[in-house]
């Protein structure tokens, strides 16, 4: 395994210092934007000759004077307030000042009176006018609607500025980190659903870190379990075929021997079924372990009305056999696409297992119906045999699964649901069982049907 260069942990640090940076930077070139914006009548107000208009008011008229020029003259914009303070912070008009703002005023802008003989005199945040009589005020300009911790704008304008940064940040990390994880998630989906070909794409098992790592993990994962399931592929195929070229010398040593004499009947008998059992285990293991490769399945239109009703002619002559009779009820025009052998296999698996524990003087039914609100066909097969037990519906379609009961056929293979449940799944569809009211066993098909324009 590979140390990755640089980490997850990193990188998230990196990219919250920047948003932090960016927020900052953001933000301040924001809330000057505003402030120039709301203060340009506050800052023209201050920069004016308003004050001096006010003090030589004062000075020609005394404070009578200056009272009737701020009501009626001064030419003050629309977002400021002008307020003229005595020493004791009270408006020569009598009006109040804002709450926020009286504590700042009385602090900063009248301040602290200072001895008569004093030459120092504390710093003032406003211009002071002197009066004839020697009064001092103070001329002070507010902006409106802002406090001293700004406005409702500068609230929203940093409120926007976070919006951008945390969705900027985001992304960001949804690219880094999403896309990635996405394409694994996809990966191991495709491997669990049978598709032992996925593989992480190398972009992301290249990177330099633990998404890296992990990506380049599963591949190499992924790449084991090919070897391991072709391997034993490759060995179920050359095991099958070492042994039937055995089995085909018995036969033909067997086959002389009857000409010769020198085997009783009921020997012979026996000994022609036992490879004859041989024969179609080794064949219905070299169909499933051929199921099980990621070869997809040809694709072809199949019209299931027409290959059910081919099965039901051919299997006629072995229900017959067996006592028992065969029903067809399909809907018109349902049609499918897959492979056509690997659809009758599957089908005919299911009719032979029916007829095989159907009752004598039974009929096996067997129903297509359209699709469904999924758009899935339904074929059900239904036969009057013994049923099987709750607790072993689901595994009866598990490789080598048989059931211990004098009523189930135990020269089974084991392998025939197993192979239709293959069969099906490869087609995107499902196939189960369920007991049938009365006694027997219904399996019930969904394959996805045509989409025909």
């Amino acid at each position: 395994m590979r140390v990755p260069s640089s980490s997850l942990y990193t990188r998230m640090a990196l990219y919250i210092g920047a948003a932090l940076a960016a927020f900052v930077l953001i933000g301040a070139a924001s809330l000057a934007s505003i402030a120039a914006w709301e203060l340009r009548g506050y800052i023209e107000t201050r920069q004016s000759s308003l004050g001096l208009q006010a003090a030589e008011v004062l000075a020609s008229g005394g404070k009578s004077a200056l009272v009737s020029w701020l009501q009626n003259d001064a030419d003050i914009p629309a977002d400021v307030s002008v307020y003229i303070l005595d020493e004791t912070s009270q408006d020569l008009l009598g009006r109040k000042l804002p709450d926020q703002y009286t504590e700042f005023v009385k602090e900063f802008v009248i301040g602290h009176p200072t001895a008569p003989d004093s030459n120092f005199r504390n710093v003032r945040l406003a211009p002071q006018l002197i009066g004839p009589e020697g009064s001092i005020y103070a001329f002070l300009i507010l902006p409106k609607g802002i406090s001293l911790w700004g406005s409702p704008a500068t609230a929203i304008g940093l409120l926007a500025a976070a919006i951008l940064v945390i969705a900027s940040v985001a992304w960001l990390i949804a690219r880094a980190f999403s896309r990635p994880i996405s394409k694994l998630q996809l990966a191991v989906r495709e491997l669990a659903s049978g598709d032992i070909r996925a593989r992480v794409p190398a972009a992301i098992a290249e990177r330099g870190d633990e998404l890296g790592a992990l990506a380049a993990d599963f591949n190499s994962m992924a790449r084991q379990l090919t070897e391991l399931i072709e391997g034993r592929e490759n060995l179920l195929r050359e095991m099958s075929h070492e042994l039937r070229s055995p089995l085909a010398r018995l036969q033909a040593a067997i086959a002389l021997a009857a000409e010769r004499n020198s085997l009783e009947q009921g020997e012979r008998a026996r000994i022609d079924m036992e490879i004859s059992r041989m024969n179609r285990v080794i064949g219905e293991i070299l169909r499933y372990s051929s199921l099980e490769a990621s070869v997809a399945p040809k694709r072809r239109l199949v019209r299931v009305g027409k290959l059910l009703r081919e099965l039901v002619a051919v299997e006629e002559i072995e229900a017959t056999g067996k006592g028992c009779s065969l029903k067809l009820n399909s809907d018109s025009d349902l049609t499918v696409v897959g492979d056509p052998e690997l659809l009758q296999s599957g089908f005919e698996n299911i009719l032979r297992n029916a007829i095989r524990y159907a009752p004598k003087d039974s009929t096996v039914n067997l129903s297509a119906r359209s699709p469904d609100i999924d758009g899935n066909i339904v074929v059900k097969i239904s036969d009057r045999g013994p049923g099987v037990a709750a607790e072993h519906l689901q595994s009866i379609f598990e490789p080598y699964f048989r059931i211990r009961s004098g009523n189930h056929d135990q020269d089974s293979t084991g392998l025939g649901l197993a192979i239709v449940k293959r069969v099906f799944e490869r087609h995107a569809g499902q196939v189960f069982a369920r007991n049938r009211y009365g006694g027997g066993l219904t399996v019930v098909v969904q394959i996805p049907g045509a989409e025909l324009s």
